[in-house]
């Protein structure tokens, strides 16, 4: 009879053992992930100022978008060239699937960047930007609200959009070295 006592006895303490090294783990990995999370928020690595810079140029990139698209539409650009802007519009974006307005239609419905862009393919639009909002910081991202006038032919469109715009650490290569680079991206764009 001991003998089941002392075994009964030893069989606790392991269980009790084995359930807090369990716990301790589990809070220092929920530790970890806090941690990680933190580090790559806008606001846990840059002040108020430093992030109304980078919003500033985000507008810029935005812009940049619109007259990429000015360039892709109209009929006196190069295929060549066309072929360049396409890329360049694809480097602003975190993703070429992202979803933007087809400002083509009247509905205004989502279609894909690439589809957009067949789209509008030698149709003559130039665009304008405006009156640009930014609205506060996400975790790793922002929204920006701007006016866009949309012309052809003569005829003029004025509408308000919202452009997600990502801003998140990435590892770039610099030779044999890497670092981690703040970089901006454009994302998906919504009617207000």
């Amino acid at each position: 009879m001991k003998l089941n006592l002392y075994e009964l006895y030893k069989n606790k303490m392991f269980t009790r053992s084995f359930l807090l090294m369990f716990l301790l783990f589990t809070f220092s990995l929920f530790g970890q992930n806090a941690n990680t999370s933190a580090s790559s928020a806008i606001k846990a690595n840059f002040t108020i100022a430093s992030v109304k810079a980078y919003q500033e140029s985000a507008t810029l990139k935005v812009e940049d978008y619109y007259q990429y698209l000015t360039l892709l539409s109209s009929e006196s650009t190069s295929e060549t060239l066309k072929a360049e802007i396409k890329t360049s519009i694809y480097s602003l974006f975190e993703s070429e699937k992202v979803m933007v307005i087809d400002f083509t239609s009247i509905e205004n419905n989502a279609i894909s960047l690439p589809d957009l862009i067949e789209k509008i393919m030698n149709k003559n639009y130039s665009f304008s930007v405006s009156n640009y909002e930014n609205s506060i910081v996400g975790f790793d991202y922002w929204t920006t609200q701007y006016q866009l006038t949309i012309s052809q032919n003569n005829k003029r469109t004025e509408v308000r959009y919202f452009q997600k715009v990502a801003f998140k650490p990435i590892i770039k290569s610099f030779g044999a070295s890497k670092k981690e680079v703040w970089t901006l991206f454009l994302g998906e764009i919504t009617l207000p």
